[in-house]
């Protein structure tokens, strides 16, 4: 954790966008950046070096897919160099190598629909629930034609979504349904651990996720043909005869190394430590934002009992609060917070064709900021963005009154 100490305001010409100095002198990140004790790692390299194994399916990965397979709950694991690499290969596989629409949401990640494109097909988006911000099946339905070869949910950080509604849908159309469960790390659906529902679900291994392989992923599915065909695709389709031509099946180097996998597996292994302290900071959070007008942090509307990650911290903004989101993320970016908007803009805006009416996205789009999270935040950093976030609600009219001073010839 940094130890720079916060520069408290009390008056605006204290805030770094006026000239003063920022609250952090060294930006605190939103991204997990969980690390094991450098000795830990280097033993593992030691031996990974000694064996002169380093990639191709190596001891370490083997061991990781193992592991990941048990927790999870599931038959297979197919770990790859990263989670894009996954969600094309699974796209590519559901297409049976025809050109068509795989239907998703416009809230999400910027890659999807470029992974999309990669696999030869073209996003489709259908609209959210406004209380889990994850696809609604209605509008799933709605959006499914005669050229939709998938269904791509998106399982969120506080919520996996209407995941027995979305399978039905899929049922009634026979078309497979696939779940990017990124921020689904230790979250469950109906008392099940995330990773065994669908046709598979694929994860992240990036240092800014829960388990930390400084870069990867990896496939979950109890569907033993498939993961085969995910195996042979990692590998350029290498011993694949009867299983791989080049319409069906189209291989690639989508493989883990050893050294990623070494950092996975000791992530791996303090998980639930890790959750418990993003937990902690979102309480310590909740403690240091209750009552500022017009914010909220984003619940997780799931049912009592069930466990959370609190991977991220999300701050919804609506009226009194007095600044728009925009301002708001300009104003906390100067002083330090490397944060951004949540999902926003979304995804239709850039990729506009097909058409796509999306109201709750729309509305939703322009409300949320992420705010710092995970291993280098400290609770004397979430007070201090706690106090700033409070100054800016009782200072907004006057902040916005200086910046049209500002623009005033």
């Amino acid at each position: 954790m940094s130890d720079d100490t916060p520069t408290a305001k009390s008056k605006i010409s204290d805030l770094a966008r006026f000239g003063g100095p920022p609250l952090f002198a060294s930006p605190r990140p939103i991204g997990q950046l969980e690390a094991p004790p450098q000795e830990e790692y280097l033993a593992y390299l030691r031996a990974m070096v000694e064996r002169r194994r380093l990639t191709n399916d190596g001891p370490l990965v083997q061991e990781l897919e193992a592991q990941l397979a048990a927790y999870h709950g599931v038959h297979h694991c197919i770990a790859l160099a990263n989670a894009g690499l996954g969600l094309i290969m699974l796209m590519q596989i559901f297409s049976g190598g025809r050109q068509g629409e795989v239907v998703m949401p416009a809230f999400t990640f910027r890659g999807l629909p470029h992974f999309a494109r990669w696999a030869g097909q073209q996003p489709r988006f259908a609209d959210i629930d406004l209380n889990t911000q994850t696809l609604s099946p209605v509008a799933v339905e709605a959006a499914i034609s005669e050229r939709t070869t998938a269904i791509l949910a998106v399982c969120n950080f506080n919520s996996p979504g209407d995941i027995d509604g979305l399978a039905e849908v899929a049922a009634r159309h026979d078309l497979p349904l696939f779940f990017d469960s990124v921020y689904g790390v230790g979250t469950a659906y109906r008392g099940r651990r995330l990773g065994s529902f669908g046709r598979a679900e694929v994860f992240s291994l990036h240092a800014t996720k829960l388990i930390n392989g400084f870069e990867g992923g990896y496939v979950t599915t109890n569907d033993a043909p498939l993961a085969r065909q995910l195996r042979y695709q990692r590998n350029f389709c290498y011993g694949a005869e009867g299983d791989c031509s080049a319409d069906m099946l189209i291989g690639l180097n989508a493989k883990l190394n050893e050294p990623h996998a070494a950092m996975a597996l000791l992530s791996l292994a303090r998980i639930d430590e890790t959750i418990g302290a993003n937990g902690a900071r979102f309480e310590e959070y909740a403690t240091a934002c209750a009552g500022i007008p017009g914010l909220r942090l984003l619940g997780h509307p799931v049912p009592d009992g069930e466990p959370r990650n609190y991977s991220l911290v999300v701050a919804e903004l609506a009226p009194p609060w007095p600044l728009d989101r925009d301002l708001t993320l300009a104003l906390l970016r100067a002083e330090g917070l490397a944060i951004s908007a949540y999902y926003s803009p979304p995804l239709n805006r850039d990729w506009p064709d097909p058409p796509a009416h999306l109201p709750v996205t729309e509305i939703l789009a322009s409300r949320f900021l992420q705010l710092p999270a995970g291993h280098l935040v400290s609770r004397g950093d979430i007070e201090a963005i706690g106090a700033l976030l409070r100054f800016l609600a009782r200072h907004g009219p006057s902040i916005r009154a200086a910046l049209a001073e500002e623009r005033t010839p």
